[in-house]
């Protein structure tokens, strides 16, 4: 019988997969899987025991939010023998849930680990650690976050670039110097990002639909500030309409990026503190874990 390591993030976890817990490991167990559960106890338990006991089991699943994942996945990157992984979305935004259509509910979501056949999937690694789907820098890194939920089911991607907005006339722009696979760009920069995503911060990205997990490439998207103040609207209209031809957004994709800025830099690294960052690199493992999607 196959194995199965259910490891449960209960701070964020908790309420959608307590009422479902009987039925999501019975899932498993008809599935063929001898389940072993563990409740995280503290910060970072979860990436500690998988890279304890991951590979004494065929597939480890996680439950809990986007951060939950990336410490599950990072683990299992540091493992010899690598179990498959399985994800049990349960966060606040499960942006990278969304994009890939995993189920919000706990039992279709086992029921599709079940089911499914794991697909190989890149890991992308900010100046040495692993993520999943995003890493950002800039006014609106954190807006994503802090927008109302109301706000955001009444006015979709607009209330993102609103609240974000709402720091702009007091920040100070990011000077930096970008190299991608397609060339050199730099510039004064409001936001910038790293993706492999088809969402962030509960929006859904138009700027390319083709978007893959396993084509060993990221999508970069950098918003500049513009010289003239009156071309704030200008820049803001482009934002909103997700328009890469405009001269304020640039976008590419691209399996290798380096960076360097006048000074530190704060980022976020799949919605987590990426720490304050001058210079460093980007980078794509190639279907470096196998995920059920």
């Amino acid at each position: 019988m196959k194995r199965l390591l259910l490891v449960i993030n209960p701070v964020t976890a908790r309420s959608a997969v307590t009422p479902a817990l009987i039925d999501v490991i019975d899932c498993f167990e008809r599935g063929g899987y001898s389940v072993t559960v563990h409740v995280t106890q503290y910060k970072n338990d979860t990436f500690d025991t998988v890279k304890r006991l991951g590979e004494d089991f065929d597939t480890v699943v996680c439950a809990g939010g986007d951060g939950t994942l990336n410490e599950t996945v990072s683990a299992v990157l540091s493992l010899e023998k690598k179990p498959r992984v399985g994800y049990l979305p349960t966060g606040t935004t499960n942006d990278f849930a969304v994009s890939w259509g995993i189920p919000r509910k706990p039992q279709d979501a086992a029921r599709r680990i079940v089911e499914a056949e794991a697909v190989p999937t890149d890991v992308s690694m900010f100046c040495g650690r692993p993520y999943m789907y995003v890493a950002a820098f800039g006014a609106f890194t954190e807006a994503s976050y802090s927008t109302p939920q109301a706000m955001k089911q009444n006015l979709g991607w607009s209330a993102y670039i609103i609240e974000g907005l709402k720091s702009v006339p007091g920040i100070r722009p990011i000077h930096m110097r970008i190299r991608h696979d397609g060339g050199e760009e730099e510039g004064n920069y409001l936001y910038g990002m790293v993706s492999n995503t088809r969402r962030v911060g509960g929006f859904d990205l138009r700027m390319r639909e083709n978007i893959s997990l396993s084509d060993g490439l990221m999508e970069v998207i950098l918003i500049r500030k513009p010289d003239n103040p009156a071309d704030n609207a200008k820049m803001l209209g482009a934002v909103l309409m997700q328009d890469t031809s405009n001269e304020f957004i640039t976008f590419a994709h691209t399996a290798h990026l380096s960076f360097e800025a006048d000074e530190p830099v704060p980022w976020t690294v799949d919605g987590e503190n990426g720490g304050a960052v001058q210079a460093g690199e980007v980078s794509v493992l190639h279907r470096a874990v196998e995920l059920f999607l």
